[in-house]
């Protein structure tokens, strides 16, 4: 259990330097030069993808992916198989409603039911790297510390590969 939640933060870490740096770079370009018009991968006829981050939201205490979370599913099968190779991260959460065990085999299974998802939709098992951290990060503030619906989700990177 306690190599899971050190992996799970390890992958946590990676995934948010990964987003922080393409912002951050992304910034200076904006402030150098007007941002360039979309790019389509010339082999495919589809979109150029450097990275993109999506949320799959759940209900309290549920790993069902609601209509919502479909979409984004579908949306991240379409984006890989039109804009080439990438890694696909996926990580499960939870607020702090429930004990600390139960939130962790709770995100476990949020984390599970949207890596089987995107498999189903198309997305090739072995880009995806699944883990999850029960309560472990809030990423989104309560009253009560404990009931807010943005950690009662599911975060979803995607990261071009080179061909």
């Amino acid at each position: 259990m306690e190599v899971t939640m050190l992996q799970s933060q390890r992958t946590l870490r990676l995934a948010v330097a990964t987003l922080a740096l393409s912002f951050v770079a992304g910034c200076a370009q904006q402030a150098t030069a007007p941002a360039p018009p979309p790019t389509h991968d010339a082999a495919t006829g589809g979109p150029e993808l450097a990275g993109a981050w999506y949320q799959i939201y759940f209900d309290t205490g549920s790993a069902a992916i609601n209509a919502r979370g479909q979409m984004i599913v579908k949306n991240v099968a379409y984006v890989i198989a039109n804009g080439g190779p990438a890694r696909v991260t996926v990580i499960g959460r939870t607020d702090r409603v429930g004990s600390a065990p139960d939130n962790v085999a709770l995100s476990a299974r949020r984390a599970n039911a949207v890596r089987d998802a995107l498999v189903a939709a198309g997305v090739p098992a072995a880009s995806i790297d699944t883990s999850w951290i029960g309560e472990g990060v809030q990423t989104a503030a309560a009253a009560d510390d404990a009931v807010n619906p943005r950690n009662r989700a599911v975060d979803v990177t995607v990261v071009k590969q080179p061909r």
